[in-house]
């Protein structure tokens, strides 16, 4: 997954029909000069909502644009705290006041990637340590983490 940041060149507009629906698209400009588009359903009020030259995060998962709108709420914004455990540092979510626009920054939006990889590389790690072979551990980790990613 890589988070990269953007300026919208085109709104989204005209409803095209495409292989799956009904679909609108937004053009957006990299940072690094690259034109991309993000598409949506015809009721995404959000993407609607763009408007030219707005700076937004954009989320590629390999094979398509996501624009970060809402990944947390302002309330739910994590502060690192870190305390020690079995002699490595361990990131812990704590309550914090929330900001101002109710938006993640790039960099914050990387910390908790970060932080969740190191979540489920912990639960693959341990599943592995309990006996389980990797093919086993695989799908029991992801299944443990989208569970315990409901809390964070």
């Amino acid at each position: 997954m890589n988070i990269l940041k953007g300026k919208v060149k085109y709104t989204a507009g005209k409803v095209f029909e495409g292989q799956y629906g009904a679909s609108i698209n937004a053009a957006i400009t990299l940072d690094n000069g690259t034109d991309i588009r993000v598409y949506g359903k015809p009721d995404d009020e959000k993407l609607k909502a763009l408007q030219k030259d707005d700076v937004v995060t954009i989320i590629h998962d390999g094979k398509s644009y996501k624009v970060a709108f809402d990944m947390v709420t302002a309330n739910e914004i994590p502060e690192k705290v870190q305390t020690p455990t079995e002699g490595n540092n361990v990131q812990q979510a704590a309550n914090v006041s929330p900001k101002t626009n109710g938006k993640l920054t790039a960099e914050e939006i990387s910390e908790k990637a970060t932080f969740m990889t190191g979540i489920y590389a912990d639960i693959f790690h341990q599943l592995q340590a309990s006996g389980l072979e990797p093919a086993q551990a695989q799908p029991a980790a992801a299944t443990i983490f989208i569970q315990i990613g409901k809390f964070f």
